[in-house]
């Protein structure tokens, strides 16, 4: 099946309209306060030049990986939630659902790293195959929760073979969407910044852009989510590894 944009793009505004409010509870615990806490314990250090922030985010990082790690599984128990909230199986309650998600943490957990490291590759080789890559596995959290994958080669695997035919133009409609976000996201944070720093003062100020930015961030996060559980719909339908996760809708 080729993809559609518009049909992919109607079907992530049907999922928010569906199930915005649920979403928005586990977008807020899961994504936004862990980036709002590190954030202000653990602020992102700051240069001048190329050179000093690349050291200055070197040591950043190897100064507090532990909290990034938990920062990070935190939001991979956010986004596997918002998923089991779009493809329910069993769980039909909020806690039922974090339940659920933290069996698929470690699934997810060895997926993502193998992908990144794929990533990488393709950005060491050239940026086009990174691109591509994108396109590829775009859809592998939707799969591993809609289908209840626990085999991460399995996830990727399939993965590969959904999006068969479609890499580019999922990579497109990804980044199309990704850039259109991260505008309007960037423009808020902006302006809302501003208004804080001139009304509420240097230190206040800031803990107001803090919250912004994490709240804008994490609804980026949550609508990404939603837009690979869009076209993984689309790219799955008919299938029958899929079949039973539309009956239940």
């Amino acid at each position: 099946m080729k993809l559609s944009y518009t049909a992919a793009w109607q079907e992530t505004l049907a999922l928010v309209r569906a199930h915005g409010s649920t979403i928005a509870a586990v977008t807020g615990v899961f994504l936004f306060l862990p980036a709002l806490l590190t954030g202000y314990l653990l602020p992102r250090p700051e240069a001048q030049d190329w050179d000093g922030l690349v050291r200055a985010l070197r040591d950043y990082a190897a100064a507090s990986w532990p909290w990034l790690l938990l920062e990070g599984l935190f939001n991979m128990v956010g986004v596997i939630a918002i998923l089991r909230l779009v493809f329910p199986r069993g769980a039909s309650t909020v806690g039922g659902v974090i339940a659920s998600a933290f069996l698929l943490v470690p699934t997810y957990f060895v997926a993502n790293f193998l992908t990144s490291v794929m990533f990488v590759v393709g950005l060491l080789l050239l940026i086009v195959p990174a691109i591509y890559l994108i396109g590829r596995i775009a859809i592998l959290a939707p799969v591993i929760v809609a289908e209840n994958r626990t085999n991460p080669i399995a996830a990727i695997g399939r993965s590969f073979e959904l999006t068969r035919g479609n890499g580019w133009a999922v990579a497109g409609l990804v980044i199309l969407v990704a850039i259109a976000a991260a505008i309007v996201a960037g423009v808020a944070n902006a302006i809302l910044g501003i208004l804080f720093l001139l009304v509420a003062g240097e230190d206040l100020g800031r803990f107001l852009v803090l919250i912004v930015s994490s709240a804008t961030g994490a609804a980026f996060a949550a609508l990404m989510t939603l837009l690979y559980a869009g076209i993984y719909r689309r790219l799955s339908a008919g299938s029958s590894d899929a079949a039973a996760v539309f009956a239940d809708d």
